[in-house]
Protein backbone atom coordinates (compact mmCIF):
# COMPACT_ATOMS: atom_id res chain seq x y z
CA UNK A 1 0.00 0.00 0.00
CA UNK A 2 1.33 3.00 -1.32
CA UNK A 3 2.19 5.66 2.09
CA UNK A 4 0.19 8.75 1.65
CA UNK A 5 2.02 12.07 1.15
CA UNK A 6 2.18 15.25 3.48
CA UNK A 7 1.52 18.44 1.56
CA UNK A 8 4.45 20.62 0.94
CA UNK A 9 2.20 23.56 1.87
CA UNK A 10 -0.78 24.65 3.44
CA UNK A 11 -2.84 25.18 6.72
CA UNK A 12 -3.00 22.80 9.85
CA UNK A 13 -3.99 25.08 12.51
CA UNK A 14 -1.53 27.31 11.34
CA UNK A 15 -0.06 27.78 7.96
CA UNK A 16 3.02 25.92 6.91
CA UNK A 17 5.71 25.67 4.32
CA UNK A 18 8.35 22.91 4.00
CA UNK A 19 10.74 20.93 2.04
CA UNK A 20 10.18 17.29 0.45
CA UNK A 21 12.61 15.94 2.95
CA UNK A 22 10.98 17.38 5.80
CA UNK A 23 14.12 18.93 6.93
CA UNK A 24 13.42 22.50 7.42
CA UNK A 25 10.04 23.91 7.78
CA UNK A 26 8.47 27.39 7.83
CA UNK A 27 5.23 29.20 9.75
CA UNK A 28 4.51 32.54 8.74
CA UNK A 29 2.54 34.40 11.04
CA UNK A 30 1.49 37.54 12.12
CA UNK A 31 -0.97 39.40 14.78
CA UNK A 32 -3.13 42.85 14.36
CA UNK A 33 -4.79 44.35 17.36
CA UNK A 34 -7.07 47.53 16.91
CA UNK A 35 -7.90 49.25 19.90
CA UNK A 36 -10.88 51.98 20.77
CA UNK A 37 -9.34 53.76 24.56
CA UNK A 38 -11.01 56.25 26.38
CA UNK A 39 -9.76 57.78 30.16
CA UNK A 40 -12.83 59.34 32.23
CA UNK A 41 -12.11 60.66 36.20
CA UNK A 42 -11.39 63.87 37.79
CA UNK A 43 -9.69 66.28 35.91
CA UNK A 44 -9.13 63.85 32.98
CA UNK A 45 -11.37 66.37 30.61
CA UNK A 46 -9.25 69.45 31.65
CA UNK A 47 -5.63 68.34 31.16
CA UNK A 48 -4.49 70.20 28.57
CA UNK A 49 -2.42 68.89 25.19
CA UNK A 50 0.87 70.86 26.55
CA UNK A 51 0.28 68.70 29.83
CA UNK A 52 -0.36 65.28 28.07
CA UNK A 53 -4.30 65.27 27.89
CA UNK A 54 -3.34 64.20 24.07
CA UNK A 55 -2.66 60.36 25.49
CA UNK A 56 -6.46 61.02 27.83
CA UNK A 57 -8.64 61.55 24.78
CA UNK A 58 -10.99 58.83 23.04
CA UNK A 59 -8.62 57.36 20.49
CA UNK A 60 -8.40 54.74 18.04
CA UNK A 61 -5.53 52.82 16.51
CA UNK A 62 -3.29 49.52 16.07
CA UNK A 63 -1.77 48.48 19.12
CA UNK A 64 0.20 45.79 17.71
CA UNK A 65 0.46 45.13 13.64
CA UNK A 66 3.38 42.00 14.07
CA UNK A 67 4.83 40.00 11.11
CA UNK A 68 6.23 36.56 12.63
CA UNK A 69 7.78 33.91 11.15
CA UNK A 70 8.61 30.81 13.01
CA UNK A 71 10.60 27.21 11.87
CA UNK A 72 12.23 23.90 12.48
CA UNK A 73 14.72 22.41 10.83
CA UNK A 74 17.09 19.29 11.37
CA UNK A 75 14.67 17.85 14.05
CA UNK A 76 16.61 19.78 16.69
CA UNK A 77 16.56 23.22 15.69
CA UNK A 78 13.48 25.91 16.03
CA UNK A 79 13.63 29.71 15.73
CA UNK A 80 11.32 32.28 16.00
CA UNK A 81 11.85 36.41 14.39
CA UNK A 82 9.09 38.74 15.55
CA UNK A 83 9.01 42.54 14.31
CA UNK A 84 6.21 44.83 15.40
CA UNK A 85 5.18 47.47 13.53
CA UNK A 86 2.57 49.39 15.57
CA UNK A 87 1.99 51.64 18.35
CA UNK A 88 1.70 54.32 16.32
CA UNK A 89 2.78 56.78 18.59
CA UNK A 90 2.67 60.71 18.10
CA UNK A 91 6.00 62.56 18.04
CA UNK A 92 6.39 65.48 20.42
CA UNK A 93 3.00 65.21 21.11
CA UNK A 94 2.97 68.47 24.32
CA UNK A 95 4.94 70.38 22.11
CA UNK A 96 8.31 70.67 24.66
CA UNK A 97 10.23 68.50 22.85
CA UNK A 98 13.92 70.75 21.88
CA UNK A 99 16.16 70.04 19.00
CA UNK A 100 18.25 72.49 19.49
CA UNK A 101 19.29 75.10 21.27
CA UNK A 102 20.80 77.54 19.12
CA UNK A 103 22.83 76.99 15.38
CA UNK A 104 26.40 75.57 16.18
CA UNK A 105 28.98 78.17 17.84
CA UNK A 106 25.99 80.74 18.58
CA UNK A 107 24.76 82.06 22.25
CA UNK A 108 21.56 80.12 23.06
CA UNK A 109 18.52 82.34 23.85
CA UNK A 110 14.25 81.91 23.98
CA UNK A 111 14.39 83.26 20.25
CA UNK A 112 17.23 80.30 18.91
CA UNK A 113 15.42 77.53 20.24
CA UNK A 114 13.84 75.14 17.87
CA UNK A 115 11.99 72.36 18.52
CA UNK A 116 10.54 69.05 16.50
CA UNK A 117 7.38 68.75 14.71
CA UNK A 118 4.31 69.14 16.74
CA UNK A 119 2.09 65.70 17.24
CA UNK A 120 4.06 64.42 14.18
CA UNK A 121 3.37 61.08 13.15
CA UNK A 122 6.09 58.66 14.27
CA UNK A 123 6.48 55.56 12.36
CA UNK A 124 8.71 52.48 14.15
CA UNK A 125 9.77 48.94 13.78
CA UNK A 126 10.87 46.89 16.85
CA UNK A 127 11.98 43.56 17.46
CA UNK A 128 9.31 41.88 19.56
CA UNK A 129 10.87 38.04 20.01
CA UNK A 130 13.50 36.83 18.34
CA UNK A 131 15.82 33.48 19.33
CA UNK A 132 17.41 30.43 18.26
CA UNK A 133 16.18 27.37 20.15
CA UNK A 134 18.37 23.68 20.55
CA UNK A 135 16.52 20.86 21.77
CA UNK A 136 18.92 18.18 23.70
CA UNK A 137 14.74 16.32 24.66
CA UNK A 138 11.94 17.92 25.97
CA UNK A 139 12.83 18.00 29.39
CA UNK A 140 16.37 20.08 28.02
CA UNK A 141 16.35 22.61 25.97
CA UNK A 142 18.93 26.06 25.04
CA UNK A 143 17.20 29.10 24.04
CA UNK A 144 19.38 32.14 22.55
CA UNK A 145 18.26 35.65 21.94
CA UNK A 146 15.26 37.77 23.20
CA UNK A 147 11.92 36.27 24.91
CA UNK A 148 9.72 36.53 27.47
CA UNK A 149 11.21 36.67 30.44
CA UNK A 150 11.22 33.13 32.98
CA UNK A 151 9.59 34.98 35.36
CA UNK A 152 6.20 34.91 36.48
CA UNK A 153 2.88 33.23 34.55
CA UNK A 154 1.59 36.82 33.41
CA UNK A 155 4.66 37.35 31.70
CA UNK A 156 5.05 34.19 30.04
CA UNK A 157 1.48 34.92 28.07
CA UNK A 158 1.27 35.78 24.69
CA UNK A 159 -0.05 38.63 24.41
CA UNK A 160 -2.67 36.98 22.33
CA UNK A 161 -3.49 35.11 25.23
CA UNK A 162 -4.14 37.38 28.01
CA UNK A 163 -7.45 37.88 29.31
CA UNK A 164 -7.26 41.40 29.56
CA UNK A 165 -6.15 43.81 26.57
CA UNK A 166 -2.50 44.37 28.14
CA UNK A 167 -0.86 42.94 31.29
CA UNK A 168 -2.14 44.16 34.91
CA UNK A 169 -0.03 46.94 36.50
CA UNK A 170 1.44 44.97 39.40
CA UNK A 171 3.47 42.46 36.54
CA UNK A 172 4.05 45.16 33.92
CA UNK A 173 4.97 48.12 35.91
CA UNK A 174 6.54 46.79 38.96
CA UNK A 175 7.37 43.19 39.21
CA UNK A 176 9.20 42.59 36.02
CA UNK A 177 8.57 45.73 33.92
CA UNK A 178 11.34 44.61 31.20
CA UNK A 179 9.39 41.53 30.03
CA UNK A 180 11.57 40.50 27.55
CA UNK A 181 15.02 39.69 28.08
CA UNK A 182 18.47 39.27 25.85
CA UNK A 183 20.15 35.87 26.48
CA UNK A 184 20.57 32.08 27.09
CA UNK A 185 17.69 30.13 28.33
CA UNK A 186 17.60 26.69 29.70
CA UNK A 187 14.42 25.38 30.37
CA UNK A 188 12.25 22.30 29.84
CA UNK A 189 9.05 20.02 31.07
CA UNK A 190 10.14 17.28 33.23
CA UNK A 191 8.39 14.09 33.94
CA UNK A 192 5.15 14.24 31.54
CA UNK A 193 4.61 17.83 31.96
CA UNK A 194 4.34 17.64 35.57
CA UNK A 195 7.21 20.12 36.21
CA UNK A 196 8.14 23.11 34.62
CA UNK A 197 11.40 25.03 34.83
CA UNK A 198 13.51 28.25 33.02
CA UNK A 199 17.08 29.62 34.10
CA UNK A 200 18.33 32.19 32.16
CA UNK A 201 21.29 34.32 32.17
CA UNK A 202 20.11 37.59 30.97
CA UNK A 203 21.90 41.40 30.10
CA UNK A 204 19.03 42.33 32.24
CA UNK A 205 18.74 46.06 30.92
CA UNK A 206 15.36 44.83 29.31
CA UNK A 207 13.64 44.29 25.81
CA UNK A 208 16.17 45.48 22.29
CA UNK A 209 18.51 47.05 24.73
CA UNK A 210 21.56 44.75 24.90
CA UNK A 211 23.86 44.97 27.98
CA UNK A 212 25.36 48.69 28.67
CA UNK A 213 27.66 47.34 31.48
CA UNK A 214 29.56 43.84 32.32
CA UNK A 215 27.39 42.54 34.63
CA UNK A 216 24.08 39.98 34.16
CA UNK A 217 20.83 38.98 35.69
CA UNK A 218 20.10 35.76 36.83
CA UNK A 219 16.21 35.01 36.35
CA UNK A 220 14.70 31.77 36.89
CA UNK A 221 11.13 30.13 36.57
CA UNK A 222 10.15 26.77 37.97
CA UNK A 223 6.01 25.90 38.13
CA UNK A 224 4.96 22.16 38.68
CA UNK A 225 1.38 20.48 38.42
CA UNK A 226 1.08 17.75 41.58
CA UNK A 227 -2.42 16.59 40.31
CA UNK A 228 -1.39 15.92 36.44
CA UNK A 229 -1.12 12.59 36.42
CA UNK A 230 -5.03 12.34 36.94
CA UNK A 231 -5.62 13.66 33.13
CA UNK A 232 -9.59 13.71 34.17
CA UNK A 233 -9.38 15.16 37.97
CA UNK A 234 -10.30 18.64 38.78
CA UNK A 235 -7.09 19.67 39.71
CA UNK A 236 -5.37 18.04 36.35
CA UNK A 237 -3.97 21.61 35.65
CA UNK A 238 -3.54 23.35 38.64
CA UNK A 239 -0.23 24.77 39.41
CA UNK A 240 1.86 26.38 41.98
CA UNK A 241 5.37 28.09 40.93
CA UNK A 242 8.22 30.16 41.99
CA UNK A 243 9.99 33.09 40.42
CA UNK A 244 12.73 35.22 41.14
CA UNK A 245 15.57 37.99 39.53
CA UNK A 246 18.75 39.19 40.56
CA UNK A 247 20.89 41.41 39.21
CA UNK A 248 23.55 44.30 39.21
CA UNK A 249 23.80 48.09 37.42
CA UNK A 250 27.13 49.53 37.72
CA UNK A 251 26.32 53.30 37.98
CA UNK A 252 29.89 54.08 35.96
CA UNK A 253 27.75 52.83 32.97
CA UNK A 254 24.05 52.47 33.45
CA UNK A 255 22.28 56.06 32.97
CA UNK A 256 18.61 55.03 32.03
CA UNK A 257 15.42 56.01 34.07
CA UNK A 258 14.03 53.27 36.29
CA UNK A 259 11.17 51.76 35.14
CA UNK A 260 7.97 54.10 35.36
CA UNK A 261 4.00 53.09 36.66
CA UNK A 262 1.93 53.37 34.35
CA UNK A 263 -1.44 52.46 33.56
CA UNK A 264 -2.76 49.89 30.73
CA UNK A 265 -3.35 52.99 27.85
CA UNK A 266 -0.16 53.97 29.16
CA UNK A 267 -0.80 56.91 31.29
CA UNK A 268 2.12 57.48 33.97
CA UNK A 269 1.44 57.52 37.23
CA UNK A 270 4.44 57.81 38.69
CA UNK A 271 8.32 58.84 36.30
CA UNK A 272 10.77 58.82 38.87
CA UNK A 273 11.96 62.02 38.30
CA UNK A 274 11.16 65.56 39.82
CA UNK A 275 12.25 68.87 39.88
CA UNK A 276 14.60 69.80 43.13
CA UNK A 277 14.84 72.87 45.43
CA UNK A 278 17.46 74.23 42.50
CA UNK A 279 14.79 73.59 39.71
CA UNK A 280 17.00 71.17 38.03
CA UNK A 281 15.26 67.75 36.49
CA UNK A 282 16.49 64.66 38.67
CA UNK A 283 16.68 61.27 37.41
CA UNK A 284 15.35 57.92 39.20
CA UNK A 285 18.41 55.19 37.82
CA UNK A 286 19.00 51.33 38.77
CA UNK A 287 21.92 51.05 40.27
CA UNK A 288 23.62 48.15 42.47
CA UNK A 289 21.88 45.21 43.74
CA UNK A 290 18.10 44.67 42.08
CA UNK A 291 16.36 41.58 43.13
CA UNK A 292 12.76 40.01 42.83
CA UNK A 293 10.85 36.98 44.34
CA UNK A 294 7.46 35.40 44.57
CA UNK A 295 5.05 32.91 43.46
CA UNK A 296 1.72 32.15 41.37
CA UNK A 297 -1.04 30.16 41.81
CA UNK A 298 -3.42 29.13 39.45
CA UNK A 299 -7.00 26.78 39.60
CA UNK A 300 -8.96 25.71 36.70
CA UNK A 301 -11.73 23.83 37.88
CA UNK A 302 -14.35 23.00 34.83
CA UNK A 303 -15.03 26.63 33.79
CA UNK A 304 -14.17 28.78 36.00
CA UNK A 305 -10.48 29.66 36.48
CA UNK A 306 -8.19 31.86 39.59
CA UNK A 307 -4.92 32.92 38.89
CA UNK A 308 -2.80 35.00 41.60
CA UNK A 309 0.72 36.13 41.78
CA UNK A 310 2.46 38.10 44.33
CA UNK A 311 6.02 39.11 44.31
CA UNK A 312 8.57 41.34 46.33
CA UNK A 313 11.36 43.23 45.14
CA UNK A 314 13.88 45.36 46.55
CA UNK A 315 16.05 47.33 44.02
CA UNK A 316 18.57 49.87 44.60
CA UNK A 317 18.79 53.40 42.69
CA UNK A 318 20.78 56.30 42.24
CA UNK A 319 19.83 59.96 41.37
CA UNK A 320 21.53 62.42 39.05
CA UNK A 321 20.91 65.59 37.21
CA UNK A 322 19.74 65.58 34.04
CA UNK A 323 22.37 65.91 31.26
CA UNK A 324 24.51 64.64 34.19
CA UNK A 325 23.49 60.87 34.18
CA UNK A 326 26.58 59.00 33.44
CA UNK A 327 29.20 61.63 34.86
CA UNK A 328 27.72 62.18 38.67
CA UNK A 329 25.58 61.04 41.24
CA UNK A 330 23.99 62.74 43.86
CA UNK A 331 22.44 60.10 45.98
CA UNK A 332 21.56 56.72 46.91
CA UNK A 333 18.65 55.08 47.73
CA UNK A 334 15.79 52.18 47.39
CA UNK A 335 12.48 50.91 45.42
CA UNK A 336 10.96 48.09 47.69
CA UNK A 337 7.49 46.70 48.08
CA UNK A 338 5.18 44.04 46.91
CA UNK A 339 3.25 44.17 43.26
CA UNK A 340 0.39 41.40 43.43
CA UNK A 341 -2.83 40.28 41.52
CA UNK A 342 -5.70 37.92 41.72
CA UNK A 343 -7.65 37.11 38.25
CA UNK A 344 -11.16 35.00 38.37
CA UNK A 345 -12.27 34.27 34.92
CA UNK A 346 -15.06 32.17 34.21
CA UNK A 347 -16.62 30.74 30.52
CA UNK A 348 -20.45 30.86 31.12
CA UNK A 349 -21.07 30.24 26.72
CA UNK A 350 -19.58 28.26 24.31
CA UNK A 351 -16.12 26.45 24.66
CA UNK A 352 -14.05 26.98 27.86
CA UNK A 353 -10.03 27.71 27.78
CA UNK A 354 -9.94 28.39 24.03
CA UNK A 355 -7.30 30.32 24.12
CA UNK A 356 -5.14 27.66 26.17
CA UNK A 357 -2.76 27.24 29.28
CA UNK A 358 -1.29 30.54 30.06
CA UNK A 359 2.40 30.71 31.10
CA UNK A 360 4.02 29.20 28.03
CA UNK A 361 5.82 31.85 26.23
CA UNK A 362 8.21 31.45 24.60
CA UNK A 363 7.91 27.72 22.90
CA UNK A 364 8.90 26.38 19.46
CA UNK A 365 6.08 25.76 17.31
CA UNK A 366 5.24 22.20 16.96
CA UNK A 367 3.10 20.63 14.18
CA UNK A 368 2.62 17.43 13.59
CA UNK A 369 1.17 16.55 9.58
CA UNK A 370 0.42 12.73 10.42
CA UNK A 371 -2.72 14.01 12.65
CA UNK A 372 -5.69 15.76 12.27
CA UNK A 373 -5.95 19.51 13.63
CA UNK A 374 -7.72 20.21 16.59
CA UNK A 375 -11.34 21.09 16.38
CA UNK A 376 -11.55 25.27 16.41
CA UNK A 377 -12.84 26.28 19.56
CA UNK A 378 -15.58 29.43 20.33
CA UNK A 379 -16.11 30.77 23.62
CA UNK A 380 -17.08 33.78 25.90
CA UNK A 381 -14.64 34.79 28.71
CA UNK A 382 -15.81 36.68 31.67
CA UNK A 383 -13.18 37.84 34.29
CA UNK A 384 -12.76 40.25 37.11
CA UNK A 385 -9.38 41.77 38.03
CA UNK A 386 -8.03 42.99 41.64
CA UNK A 387 -4.46 44.09 41.15
CA UNK A 388 -1.80 46.77 43.18
CA UNK A 389 1.18 47.74 44.14
CA UNK A 390 2.06 48.73 47.35
CA UNK A 391 5.98 49.81 47.91
CA UNK A 392 7.93 52.96 49.24
CA UNK A 393 10.49 55.60 46.59
CA UNK A 394 13.46 56.40 48.85
CA UNK A 395 16.08 59.05 47.53
CA UNK A 396 18.63 58.59 49.89
CA UNK A 397 18.09 55.93 51.99
CA UNK A 398 21.76 54.63 51.01
CA UNK A 399 24.24 57.24 51.15
CA UNK A 400 23.97 61.03 49.95
CA UNK A 401 22.21 64.07 51.21
CA UNK A 402 18.24 64.59 50.86
CA UNK A 403 16.99 67.43 48.46
CA UNK A 404 13.62 68.59 50.40
CA UNK A 405 12.22 67.72 47.03
CA UNK A 406 13.86 64.16 47.68
CA UNK A 407 11.17 61.22 48.59
CA UNK A 408 12.30 60.79 52.02
CA UNK A 409 13.37 64.11 53.34
CA UNK A 410 12.48 65.45 56.50
CA UNK A 411 9.04 67.14 55.61
CA UNK A 412 9.76 66.81 51.93
CA UNK A 413 7.70 64.36 50.09
CA UNK A 414 6.79 60.70 51.03
CA UNK A 415 8.00 57.62 49.81
CA UNK A 416 4.61 55.92 49.37
CA UNK A 417 4.03 54.49 45.99
CA UNK A 418 0.52 52.95 46.12
CA UNK A 419 -1.85 51.94 43.73
CA UNK A 420 -4.47 49.57 43.34
CA UNK A 421 -6.39 48.13 39.73
CA UNK A 422 -9.90 47.22 39.62
CA UNK A 423 -10.81 45.43 36.51
CA UNK A 424 -13.52 43.90 34.56
CA UNK A 425 -13.12 42.17 31.32
CA UNK A 426 -15.54 40.18 28.69
CA UNK A 427 -14.13 38.86 25.62
CA UNK A 428 -15.71 36.55 22.90
CA UNK A 429 -13.00 34.26 20.97
CA UNK A 430 -13.97 33.13 17.56
CA UNK A 431 -11.23 30.06 17.33
CA UNK A 432 -8.46 31.39 19.18
CA UNK A 433 -7.43 33.48 16.65
CA UNK A 434 -10.27 36.25 16.71
CA UNK A 435 -10.84 38.14 19.84
CA UNK A 436 -13.69 40.84 20.34
CA UNK A 437 -12.66 42.55 23.85
CA UNK A 438 -14.06 45.08 26.26
CA UNK A 439 -12.22 46.23 29.01
CA UNK A 440 -12.55 48.36 31.95
CA UNK A 441 -10.07 49.58 34.90
CA UNK A 442 -10.24 51.67 37.54
CA UNK A 443 -6.60 52.72 38.66
CA UNK A 444 -7.17 53.79 42.64
CA UNK A 445 -4.40 55.97 44.19
CA UNK A 446 -5.20 57.01 48.19
CA UNK A 447 -3.21 60.37 48.72
CA UNK A 448 -2.11 61.08 45.88
CA UNK A 449 -1.49 64.92 45.51
CA UNK A 450 -0.25 65.11 48.57
CA UNK A 451 2.75 64.10 50.07
CA UNK A 452 1.45 60.81 51.10
CA UNK A 453 1.69 59.04 47.88
CA UNK A 454 3.52 59.70 44.89
CA UNK A 455 1.80 58.64 42.48
CA UNK A 456 -0.23 61.07 40.54
CA UNK A 457 -3.61 61.00 38.92
CA UNK A 458 -4.72 63.08 35.39
CA UNK A 459 -6.67 65.54 38.51
CA UNK A 460 -3.27 65.74 40.09
CA UNK A 461 -1.73 68.18 37.87
CA UNK A 462 -4.22 70.23 38.18
CA UNK A 463 -3.67 70.79 42.15
CA UNK A 464 -6.51 68.81 43.01
CA UNK A 465 -6.12 66.82 46.23
CA UNK A 466 -9.04 65.28 46.19
CA UNK A 467 -8.35 63.32 42.77
CA UNK A 468 -7.41 59.85 43.66
CA UNK A 469 -8.97 57.47 40.50
CA UNK A 470 -8.16 57.46 37.29
CA UNK A 471 -10.62 55.13 34.84
CA UNK A 472 -10.17 53.63 31.54
CA UNK A 473 -12.44 52.26 29.06
CA UNK A 474 -10.98 49.50 26.41
CA UNK A 475 -12.21 47.69 23.31
CA UNK A 476 -9.91 45.51 20.86
CA UNK A 477 -10.75 43.95 17.84
CA UNK A 478 -7.57 41.27 17.34
CA UNK A 479 -6.38 38.74 14.65
CA UNK A 480 -3.47 36.44 15.19
CA UNK A 481 -2.97 33.30 12.95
Amino acid sequence: MKEERQPLAGWHGGFFLRDANDTFRLYPKGRLQLDFVSSFGSGVSDVKAADGGNALQPRFFARRARLEFDGEFLKRWSFKLDVDFGGQALGNANGKTEVSAASAGAEPTAETARFAAVQSTSANAALADFWINYSVMPALNFMLGQFNSPFGMEIQSSSNAITFMERNIAMRSFAHPEGKSIGLMAWGDVADKMFFYGLSVVAGDGQNRPGVDGDVDFIGRVFARPFAGDKKGLLAKAQIGLSAQHGERDQDYVGYDYAPIRTGHGYTLWSGGYKDSLGRQIHVIPSSTQNAIGGELRLPIKRVELRAEAYYLANNTREAVEGYQLAHTERLGQVKGLGWYVQLSAWPVGDAFVTGDPGYSPRPVKVDLTKEPEKPKSGLEVAALLAGINATYDGASRGGAYDENTPGAEGGPGTDLNVMQVGLAANYWHTKNVRLSVNYNAYLTPGSGSDENLLRVPGNTLKRTDAHALHELGARVGLSF
